[in-house]
Protein backbone atom coordinates (compact mmCIF):
# COMPACT_ATOMS: atom_id res chain seq x y z
CA UNK A 1 0.00 0.00 0.00
CA UNK A 2 3.00 2.45 0.96
CA UNK A 3 4.66 1.65 -2.33
CA UNK A 4 1.42 2.60 -3.99
CA UNK A 5 0.53 5.65 -2.68
CA UNK A 6 4.48 6.58 -3.18
CA UNK A 7 3.98 5.64 -6.67
CA UNK A 8 0.95 7.99 -6.91
CA UNK A 9 2.41 11.15 -5.68
CA UNK A 10 5.30 10.32 -8.08
CA UNK A 11 3.36 10.20 -10.90
CA UNK A 12 0.97 13.30 -9.60
CA UNK A 13 4.33 15.44 -8.95
CA UNK A 14 5.24 14.70 -12.62
CA UNK A 15 1.69 15.40 -14.11
CA UNK A 16 1.68 18.80 -11.94
CA UNK A 17 5.54 19.33 -13.74
CA UNK A 18 4.23 18.65 -17.07
CA UNK A 19 1.01 20.95 -16.33
CA UNK A 20 3.47 23.66 -15.07
CA UNK A 21 5.19 24.06 -17.97
CA UNK A 22 2.43 23.81 -20.50
CA UNK A 23 1.75 26.68 -18.80
CA UNK A 24 4.77 28.48 -18.58
CA UNK A 25 4.24 32.55 -19.94
CA UNK A 26 1.27 31.91 -18.98
CA UNK A 27 1.31 33.09 -15.43
CA UNK A 28 3.37 35.40 -13.21
CA UNK A 29 5.93 35.06 -10.71
CA UNK A 30 3.04 34.79 -8.53
CA UNK A 31 1.48 32.08 -10.25
CA UNK A 32 -1.41 34.18 -11.41
CA UNK A 33 -2.64 33.84 -15.08
CA UNK A 34 -2.06 37.12 -16.98
CA UNK A 35 -2.28 35.79 -20.73
CA UNK A 36 -4.49 33.43 -22.50
CA UNK A 37 -3.11 30.87 -24.75
CA UNK A 38 -2.96 33.45 -27.51
CA UNK A 39 -0.35 35.34 -25.57
CA UNK A 40 -2.82 38.23 -24.79
CA UNK A 41 -3.22 39.46 -21.23
CA UNK A 42 -6.42 38.82 -19.48
CA UNK A 43 -8.36 40.59 -17.78
CA UNK A 44 -8.24 40.06 -13.91
CA UNK A 45 -11.31 40.32 -11.24
CA UNK A 46 -10.46 43.96 -10.20
CA UNK A 47 -10.97 44.80 -14.16
CA UNK A 48 -7.10 45.78 -14.98
CA UNK A 49 -5.34 43.80 -17.61
CA UNK A 50 -3.64 40.67 -15.65
CA UNK A 51 -0.63 41.84 -18.26
CA UNK A 52 -0.62 45.62 -16.24
CA UNK A 53 -0.46 49.17 -16.98
CA UNK A 54 2.93 49.92 -18.59
CA UNK A 55 4.40 53.29 -17.88
CA UNK A 56 6.68 55.39 -19.32
CA UNK A 57 8.83 58.59 -18.36
CA UNK A 58 9.15 61.02 -21.04
CA UNK A 59 11.99 63.44 -20.10
CA UNK A 60 11.40 66.59 -20.64
CA UNK A 61 14.86 67.43 -21.77
CA UNK A 62 14.49 65.18 -24.67
CA UNK A 63 10.87 66.78 -25.68
CA UNK A 64 10.77 70.21 -24.73
CA UNK A 65 13.56 73.03 -24.24
CA UNK A 66 13.19 74.27 -20.87
CA UNK A 67 10.46 76.59 -19.75
CA UNK A 68 9.30 75.90 -23.43
CA UNK A 69 6.10 73.49 -24.55
CA UNK A 70 6.75 72.86 -28.19
CA UNK A 71 7.56 69.46 -28.68
CA UNK A 72 11.24 69.07 -30.23
CA UNK A 73 12.52 66.72 -33.30
CA UNK A 74 13.66 63.71 -30.84
CA UNK A 75 10.62 64.05 -28.58
CA UNK A 76 8.50 63.75 -32.08
CA UNK A 77 10.58 60.84 -33.28
CA UNK A 78 9.84 59.24 -29.66
CA UNK A 79 6.18 59.52 -29.71
CA UNK A 80 6.20 58.45 -33.46
CA UNK A 81 7.40 54.88 -31.84
CA UNK A 82 5.04 55.05 -29.51
CA UNK A 83 2.31 55.96 -31.49
CA UNK A 84 2.50 53.01 -33.78
CA UNK A 85 2.64 50.56 -30.96
CA UNK A 86 -0.52 52.19 -29.42
CA UNK A 87 -1.77 51.51 -33.70
CA UNK A 88 -0.17 48.01 -34.19
CA UNK A 89 -2.72 44.85 -34.86
CA UNK A 90 -3.77 43.47 -31.37
CA UNK A 91 -2.98 45.98 -29.18
CA UNK A 92 -6.02 46.69 -26.76
CA UNK A 93 -5.38 50.05 -25.10
CA UNK A 94 -8.12 51.34 -23.04
CA UNK A 95 -6.51 54.29 -21.90
CA UNK A 96 -3.43 56.70 -21.80
CA UNK A 97 -3.19 58.77 -18.85
CA UNK A 98 -0.14 61.96 -19.68
CA UNK A 99 0.83 63.02 -16.56
CA UNK A 100 3.38 66.42 -17.10
CA UNK A 101 5.63 67.77 -14.41
CA UNK A 102 8.26 70.74 -13.94
CA UNK A 103 11.54 71.03 -11.95
CA UNK A 104 11.49 73.30 -8.83
CA UNK A 105 12.14 76.62 -10.27
CA UNK A 106 9.04 79.08 -10.80
CA UNK A 107 6.04 79.17 -8.35
CA UNK A 108 3.75 76.57 -8.49
CA UNK A 109 0.94 78.09 -10.16
CA UNK A 110 3.45 79.11 -13.28
CA UNK A 111 4.58 75.21 -12.81
CA UNK A 112 1.24 73.93 -12.73
CA UNK A 113 0.48 75.65 -16.30
CA UNK A 114 3.32 74.68 -17.91
CA UNK A 115 3.44 71.24 -16.77
CA UNK A 116 -0.27 71.03 -18.23
CA UNK A 117 0.49 72.45 -21.96
CA UNK A 118 3.35 69.67 -21.79
CA UNK A 119 1.05 67.14 -21.62
CA UNK A 120 -1.32 68.44 -23.77
CA UNK A 121 1.56 68.82 -26.46
CA UNK A 122 2.06 65.06 -25.92
CA UNK A 123 -1.74 64.14 -26.46
CA UNK A 124 -1.91 66.38 -29.75
CA UNK A 125 0.62 64.78 -31.25
CA UNK A 126 -0.47 61.75 -30.69
CA UNK A 127 -3.72 62.60 -31.88
CA UNK A 128 -2.96 63.77 -34.44
CA UNK A 129 -0.62 60.63 -35.03
CA UNK A 130 -3.55 58.38 -35.29
CA UNK A 131 -4.22 57.70 -31.34
CA UNK A 132 -8.41 58.42 -30.31
CA UNK A 133 -8.69 60.83 -28.53
CA UNK A 134 -11.27 59.62 -26.59
CA UNK A 135 -8.44 56.80 -24.83
CA UNK A 136 -6.35 60.27 -23.40
CA UNK A 137 -6.65 61.93 -20.09
CA UNK A 138 -3.88 64.52 -19.42
CA UNK A 139 -3.11 66.61 -15.89
CA UNK A 140 -0.36 68.89 -15.33
CA UNK A 141 1.47 68.40 -11.49
CA UNK A 142 3.65 71.35 -11.46
CA UNK A 143 6.64 70.71 -9.19
CA UNK A 144 4.75 68.26 -7.05
CA UNK A 145 5.88 64.60 -6.98
CA UNK A 146 9.71 65.20 -7.87
CA UNK A 147 11.95 61.76 -8.69
CA UNK A 148 15.08 63.30 -8.01
CA UNK A 149 16.48 66.61 -5.98
CA UNK A 150 15.95 69.89 -7.10
CA UNK A 151 19.21 71.17 -5.84
CA UNK A 152 21.40 70.18 -8.55
CA UNK A 153 20.92 70.65 -12.11
CA UNK A 154 20.77 66.81 -13.06
CA UNK A 155 18.17 66.57 -10.64
CA UNK A 156 16.00 69.46 -12.02
CA UNK A 157 16.66 67.83 -15.62
CA UNK A 158 15.13 64.43 -14.04
CA UNK A 159 12.22 66.22 -12.43
CA UNK A 160 10.99 68.10 -16.15
CA UNK A 161 9.17 65.20 -17.84
CA UNK A 162 5.66 63.88 -18.57
CA UNK A 163 4.89 60.44 -17.49
CA UNK A 164 2.88 58.17 -19.56
CA UNK A 165 0.66 55.09 -18.57
CA UNK A 166 -0.86 52.80 -21.49
CA UNK A 167 -3.74 50.74 -19.70
CA UNK A 168 -3.79 47.64 -21.94
CA UNK A 169 -2.01 46.13 -24.31
CA UNK A 170 0.20 47.62 -26.85
CA UNK A 171 2.90 46.09 -30.13
CA UNK A 172 6.34 45.58 -29.13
Amino acid sequence: MKKQLTTLVIAGLVASTSAMAQLEGLVDRQGDFVRDRQGECVLVLDGTPGCGARSVSLSADTFFDFDKAVLKPAGKAELNKLAAQIKQDGAKVRSISLAGYTDGIGSQQYNLGLSERRAKAVEAYLVENGVSPSIITTKGYGKENPIATNETAEGRAKNRRVDVVINGVIGK
